[in-house]
């Protein structure tokens, strides 16, 4: 991809945090916007004021952590004529805590929205990508899913699916037009570990702003990278993360993220 110019982009999780950082960042009078998130009231205010700035934005409230919620969207946008060109799959959530006390429809919830509709709106998004070619798709991944995390087990483990998924995807689609990337922020100054419930003391100084890691991701799409890691420390860790014994980032990680009464 060289350009979102004349493009039809998807983002979920668009009214909030990094997805919403993309939106406005993707500001352009050719550029048709379909913003997929849970909170209706957000998404509606969001697409009225973008209209007014003469760029074509459309809501599409959407909880995309229940079964089947691709398929719906997907239908509802199709009937609405829409071909989607670029479809960032930024919406996902974690949970924080010890695995057996986080409870089974919260973890069930997590593999939907972070694995079972991503896999879904992809797979339905791209036979029209491949008759246009031109085409991208990101998918918004963490430098959590570089290894096992202790006390978001489930979510780490998403996030190495996409990574995964992504880089897969990018070697079988590029040689059709079709770029895919995974974007892979580190902490990031949004409500994701307020909405996790997890520490945030020993990460502060790695947070970045949403603003610059979804600049990092939309400009690491048009670049055509596989992954891509947001922010210089975050690619230190991650690599680093690489060559460290299994135990002893087991070990970092239990130290910096577990609950400090643990038994």
């Amino acid at each position: 991809m060289k350009t979102f110019k004349h493009k039809t982009i998807l983002i979920t999780g668009a009214s909030s945090g990094i997805g919403e950082a993309m939106v406005y960042q993707l500001l352009d009078p050719t550029v048709k916007l379909l913003l997929v998130a849970r909170s209706e009231a957000k998404l509606q205010t969001m697409a009225a004021t973008l209209n007014r700035q003469g760029v074509q934005a459309q809501p599409y409230p959407c909880d995309l952590a229940q079964p089947g919620a691709a398929e719906r969207l997907f239908q509802r946008i199709t009937e609405d004529g829409h071909r989607v060109d670029v479809l960032i799959n930024n919406a996902g959530f974690g949970k924080y805590g010890r695995f057996d006390q986080i409870s089974l429809a919260d973890t069930l919830e997590m593999l939907r929205l972070n694995i079972e509709n991503l896999v879904a709106l992809t797979h339905l998004c791209l036979p029209h990508m491949l008759e246009r070619g031109d085409a991208g798709i990101l998918n918004v991944a963490s430098t959590a899913g570089f290894q096992g995390i202790p006390y978001l087990t489930v979510y780490a483990a998403t996030k190495s699916f996409v990574i995964a998924f992504s880089e897969a995807l990018h070697a079988e689609y590029s040689p059709h037009g079709i770029t895919v990337t995974c974007l892979c922020p580190g902490p990031t100054t949004t409500a994701f570990q307020e909405r996790a419930g997890m520490p945030v003391e020993g990460l502060r100084r790695l947070m970045e702003s949403p603003e610059k890691v979804a600049a990092a991701g939309l400009r690491a799409l048009l670049r055509g990278e596989i992954v891509h890691v947001s922010g210089a420390a975050n690619a230190v860790v991650a690599h680093l993360s690489q060559l460290t014994p299994r135990r002893m980032r087991l070990a970092i990680t239990q130290q910096l993220l577990g609950p400090r009464d643990d038994a």
